[in-house]
């Protein structure tokens, strides 16, 4: 976050929380802000808006020639041929995304030779504990820069069943946070599930009004984890009376069913037949397919996954372009081939 203006970039004016917001002026560093918008400005990118794609169509077994995308507005369907797909729609999408993709050597989907595409989805298992407190005599602070403070004291704790526990962390709410005199404490705690071939992303039968086939998600949480998140809930108890909290409160979330926190379903792995994609990202069964984001970790891991899953795409990146080389032709247009 710039405390100063900085390459076109102005210092923050103090509005309050940041992570739950879009940045109104620029001043917080994000993707689109640093990269997206100026790959833009140059011509290097195009983005597609209200688009999706349907599947990757296969040039010759083991090889893309082109991704199907469908633009929601005009309701029209169009091909994009690629020297190289890289696979970023998060881990449910991902994986159905390339169960669509049959074709040649592909029957079952790309990369799905091994019946290995959308298993071993995962989550984080967590909750939220709060209390009050009085607040600061010098009442309400200045707003200013989001930060919280998080603790990965119990990330590994004999106590916590399989002895692997997670991270807590000062969630405060956004509003009401100071209300009647008294500050509001808030600890979100959370700990990656254990990955299962059973909890898995499938495509059902039924279609969707562009006759694109529906998901399933199967997932069950493991009872082990189940214990791992309420031993995790009682350490957030302790830190909150510890604070000074009389009363703290269980807040309902349905996050024990599983939170925002996807992982797996490509899983990265060396034999084939228990992964979807090798340390690179690169399909088993594919030489220029790549998938890049949480889809590609086996397991969710105990604290916030964004700047792991960010570092290992940008490692991915590197390779990719390495391995296409800098002659590349010019750029494709996006509606050389449209059809209704």
């Amino acid at each position: 976050i710039t405390s100063v203006p900085y390459r076109g970039r102005p210092r923050c004016h103090r509005c309050g929380p940041c992570n739950e917001h879009v940045c109104p002026t620029g001043a917080r560093a994000d993707l689109a802000t640093l990269l997206l918008d100026p790959l833009v400005a140059e011509g290097s990118l195009s983005v597609r808006l209200a688009s999706r794609a349907l599947r990757i169509n296969l040039a010759r077994c083991g090889v893309a020639g082109s991704v199907e995308w469908l633009d929601l507005r005009h309701r029209t369907r169009h091909t994009t041929r690629a020297r190289a797909v890289v696979v970023a729609a998060n881990a449910v999408q991902s994986a159905a995304l390339l169960l669509r993709s049959t074709g040649p050597g592909a029957a079952h989907g790309l990369g799905n030779g091994h019946d290995m595409v959308g298993r071993g989805l995962s989550f984080k298992v967590s909750g939220y504990r709060w209390g009050r407190v009085p607040a600061p005599d010098t009442g309400r602070p200045e707003n200013g820069p989001f930060s919280s403070v998080a603790f990965s004291d119990y990330y590994l704790d004999p106590e916590i069943p399989s002895g692997l526990g997670g991270m807590l962390y000062e969630a405060d709410p956004v509003r009401d946070r100071y209300r009647d005199g008294r500050l509001t404490l808030r600890l979100h705690f959370l700990a990656g599930d254990q990955p299962r071939a059973r909890n898995r992303v499938r495509l059902a039968t039924r279609r969707d009004a562009f006759g694109v086939p529906r998901l399933v998600m199967d997932y069950r949480t493991h009872p082990v984890d189940e214990s791992r998140r309420d031993h995790l809930a009682g350490h957030a108890v302790d830190l909150l009376r510890a604070a000074g909290v009389r009363e703290v409160h269980a807040e309902s979330s349905n996050h024990h069913l599983g939170s925002r926190h996807l992982h797996g379903g490509c899983r990265a792995g060396h034999d084939p037949r228990s992964s979807v994609v090798d340390r690179d990202g690169r399909v088993h069964e594919a030489e220029n397919v790549y998938v890049v984001d949480g889809g590609f970790f086996p397991f969710a891991g105990g604290v916030n996954p964004t700047l792991t899953i960010q570092a290992n795409a940008l490692r991915i990146a590197h390779r990719v372009a390495a391995q296409l080389g800098t002659d590349a032709p010019p750029p494709i247009r996006p509606d050389e081939e449209a059809h209704p």
